[in-house]
């Protein structure tokens, strides 16, 4: 069989400017009908200079010029690179090819092609493969779940290195239990390792490896998932606590600053005065990816948050750096909050992440929108954000039936549990 490449360009709006294009190089294989990939040229121009018919720059400008000789090479190289490629190869992979490219040209990954592909092999290939769309905490957890199938398979077979073909609905079970009764994971903590599972083994999959997906029809058990936040009570005895102690002060200051930001610990410790831009309107937004997602956070700043920033703009902790916020060790973070609850008289087990739930509650019961509160968490479904929006369906639920309570015992009403029947009879 003869293989070739075609390719064409594309122009993407940018995520932070809207008039300005992104152009990328969409590569289509002559051996996988309907598939493609595309690679980044690391060129942006204004939307007015690109000419969508003809797919390049317009004009004659020395901008221009430049633009399409940058782009007309790139199409070269990548032709030539495929010619290199196919001769250390008997069949091509998608995703191997462009890997190989993304190294040669970008430095990216380290460009290796594997001719078979074994159970053992598939998380450090994933993470190699996706390893610019995977922050450090998911590349851990992709490893993390990689050493328990070894540790399955090898209980199992005796070997870790097995091949593909032992993966099935029945050994998807098999590692389920082995996962749920010999290390006793909570059903949530359970489902996130079988997601991580099923993406690598998907992936394999669509780059040719398996012939059909062992996976199919495979369903996790759905939980409800219980966000904890603080209540408006609860978050101004924070907000008012004070001492002499200064770690407790400073984490006290981290807590109220996710709080008013929605930033996860993490992405606040690695915060940056870069990441602050000042608006026409004399407003300042941050604007961040997320460490675990790489999703765009979009967060203009609140009173409370540029307050904080500014009270430890000459702290020791951030000499010599450009970070915001000097936050402590995780660890001892949660420690000190768990101190300060205790301070605040709040009967809570508060923890980092319950300042970001916290954001997210109060935004949406201030009358926020969903859409725009997903771009602020830097949530990559909308699905995610939702759950915010059902703690405040079940909030309401909840507040109402306390206040019939109270008037059913006041008498103000008499309710009487069969006045409603004929509604809801079906004859």
């Amino acid at each position: 069989m003869y293989y070739q490449i075609r390719i064409t360009r594309q122009a993407r709006a940018t995520k932070s400017d809207k008039t300005k294009r992104s152009i990328y190089l969409r590569v289509f294989p002559s051996w996988q009908a309907g598939k493609d990939f595309i690679i980044s040229t690391k060129i942006t121009l204004d939307s007015s200079k690109w000419c969508d018919t003809k797919k390049q720059a317009k004009g004659t400008s020395i901008e221009s010029q430049r633009v399409n000789m940058q782009l007309n090479k790139l199409e070269e190289t990548c032709h030539k690179l495929f010619d290199e490629y196919i001769k250390s190869i008997e069949t091509p992979k998608l995703n191997d090819y462009k890997a190989f490219v993304e190294y040669k040209i970008f430095n990216k990954g380290n460009g290796s092609v594997k001719q078979t592909l074994k159970v053992n092999e598939l998380f450090d290939r994933y993470v190699r493969l996706h390893d610019s769309k995977l922050g450090s905490k998911r590349k851990s957890r992709y490893q993390f779940v990689g050493g328990k199938v070894n540790q399955f398979n090898t209980l199992k077979y005796g070997k870790s290195d097995v091949e593909l073909e032992v993966l099935s609905a029945e050994w998807w079970k098999e590692f389920g239990q082995f996962l749920l009764k010999g290390f006793k994971y909570k059903q949530s903590t359970f489902n996130g390792y079988l997601k991580v599972l099923h993406a690598v083994v998907k992936d394999a999959y669509n780059s040719d490896y398996l012939k059909s997906y062992p996976f199919k029809g495979l369903k996790l058990d759905r939980i409800k998932s219980d966000v904890r936040y603080l209540s408006e009570d609860e978050y101004f005895k924070i907000l008012r606590f004070n001492t002499e102690d200064e770690r407790l002060m400073r984490a006290k200051d981290c807590f109220i600053f996710a709080c008013n930001t929605g930033l996860s610990y993490t992405d606040m410790a690695t915060a940056k005065r870069q990441n602050i831009t000042r608006e026409s309107d004399g407003n300042y937004t941050l604007t961040k990816n997320r460490a675990k997602t790489d999703v765009e956070s979009i967060i203009p700043l609140n009173d409370f948050a540029i307050y904080i920033i500014q009270k430890y703009r000459n702290h020791p902790l951030l000499s010599g750096t450009d970070l915001l916020i000097p936050t402590i060790n995780l660890n001892d973070y949660n420690h000190l909050l768990k101190l300060i609850a205790v301070h605040c008289g709040i009967d809570k087990n508060i923890s980092s992440h319950i300042a970001r739930h916290t954001f997210a509650t109060n935004y949406i019961t201030d009358g926020g929108t969903q859409e725009s509160l997903k771009m602020m968490l830097g949530h990559s479904k909308i699905t995610t954000t939702e759950k915010y929006g059902q703690i405040i369906a079940d909030k309401v639920k909840k507040e109402a039936r306390a206040v019939f309570q109270n008037q059913s015992r006041k008498g103000a009403l008499i309710p009487d549990k069969y006045m409603f029947n004929d509604l809801f009879d079906d004859k």
